[in-house]
């Protein structure tokens, strides 16, 4: 396990209807079946307002939080987001 896989994990377990996956030499968090982490070894990549962006697992942990956030927000069905998100 990886210390990037460690704090995504942490960050996540926070946000509603999120499953996580094994996706070959990645690790993908979901939620309802859309992508909004991707993990390989020690770089994660984060559903953005640009795309996808790659986020850092030594800057601030609150950061890396609300970039988990934000990524699930974007990825999240609206019926999920109106019954109350996060």
């Amino acid at each position: 396990m990886t210390e990037m896989l460690d704090l995504i994990r942490e960050a996540v377990k926070v946000l509603p209807a999120t499953q996580e996956r094994d996706a070959g030499e990645a690790t993908v968090f979901t939620v309802e079946g859309n992508d909004f982490v991707r993990i390989v070894g020690d770089s994660a990549t984060v559903r953005s307002d640009d795309g996808w962006t790659v986020i850092d697992a030594d800057g601030d942990p609150a950061g890396l939080e609300d970039a988990v956030a934000h990524a699930w927000e974007l990825a999240a069905p609206r019926a999920l987001l109106e019954a109350g998100g996060r």
